[in-house]
């Protein structure tokens, strides 16, 4: 009994020292880690709603890029850092869910070594072809893929990113041998792609747009549930009659495991908060994400169903990078 009642105490003092320090918080700078580098959207994102943050909390929100590793890099140097909640890290479907598959010896736990706090935009991908493709539809270039098999390639931003497995996605549930050409971003793959030098390619909605607005690509299916508002006539997976052909790229923020409680539910508040300002969610919008912005359990949720689903996409495939 005396062991039990000193047990109480202890974590009675514990919660009494989480409370008071969440208080309190924050008194210093907040210190938001990417693992890719200026200049994209991940970055922007980040940027934009640390802002705002910031100006809620009347303390900086800094965003430091540390890119390197497929996000080992970054999401180490959050793991390791002290649980207060002054060091967070922007995570991804690679970083929290694709990784796990990828690599049989990642260097971190998603799972263990990160609190969850919120996640913050969803990114529907569309399935985009040349302007002068004769490929109006989703099923007329399957159709042409049955006929012509190996002949077609498909690009993505590189070896399990989102339009890598998207594109596996359509060979194994169309049955359909397309050619995979992996580059290193999708600057690279746009000209090829309007030149004809490769088929089609996965791209991010708000990357694609200004290309299918220009007349220079076309858009064939948006890979989500919903009509994408940004490029409201091109019909949904379900609508082109492949459901399960459904990925979203989804960003959301972490803290390192054993951030006290009382602190993740300020920063799930302030960040939810930031990301319904009106012209905050009007830019993330623009940049073609959908908000969301849910609870820790829910954010945890979704990287645990990602990771499930498409792990058996990477082991089906045969990707491995190490």
């Amino acid at each position: 009994m005396r062991r039990v009642l000193a047990a109480v105490a202890i974590l009675s003092c514990t919660l009494a020292s989480a409370l008071a320090r969440a208080e309190d918080f924050p008194q210093r700078p907040i210190t938001l880690i990417l693992p890719y580098a200026a200049g994209g959207v991940t970055d922007e994102v980040a940027r934009l709603v640390a802002s705002r943050v910031s100006s809620d909390f009347g303390q900086p929100v800094v965003v430091e890029n540390k890119p390197g590793g497929a996000g080992q890099i970054a999401a180490n140097a959050v793991k390791q850092a002290p649980a207060d909640g002054y060091t967070l890290f922007v995570g991804d479907i690679g970083t929290h869910a694709i990784n796990a598959s990828l690599y049989s010896k990642l260097s971190y736990d998603p799972a263990k070594d990160f609190a969850p706090i919120t996640e913050l935009v969803e990114m529907p991908h569309v399935l985009v072809v040349p302007a002068d493709s004769p490929f109006k539809t989703l099923r007329e270039l399957i159709e042409a893929a049955r006929a012509q098999p190996a002949k077609l390639t498909y690009g993505s931003v590189g070896v399990g990113s989102g339009a890598h497995l998207l594109g596996e996605m359509m060979k194994a549930q169309a049955d359909i041998d397309i050619v995979h050409a992996p580059y290193r971003g999708s600057s690279q793959i746009v000209p090829d792609l309007i030149a004809g030098r490769i088929a089609t390619f996965f791209g991010a909605v708000g990357s694609m747009k200004p290309f299918i607005d220009d007349g220079k690509l076309r858009g064939l299916v948006i890979t989500d549930k919903q009509r994408a508002p940004q490029l409201p006539n091109i019909p949904t997976v379900i609508e082109a009659g492949m459901p399960d052909l459904q990925l979203k790229v989804w960003f959301g923020v972490l803290a390192p495991a054993a951030t006290p409680s009382p602190i993740v539910d300020i920063l799930n508040r302030e960040f939810v908060k930031a990301l319904n300002e009106t012209s905050t969610k009007r830019r993330l919008i623009e940049l073609g994400a959908n908000v969301v912005g849910n609870t820790p359990k829910q954010f945890s949720d979704v990287m645990a169903a990602d990771t499930e689903r498409l792990g058996q996409v990477v082991q089906k495939a045969g990707i491995r990078l190490d």
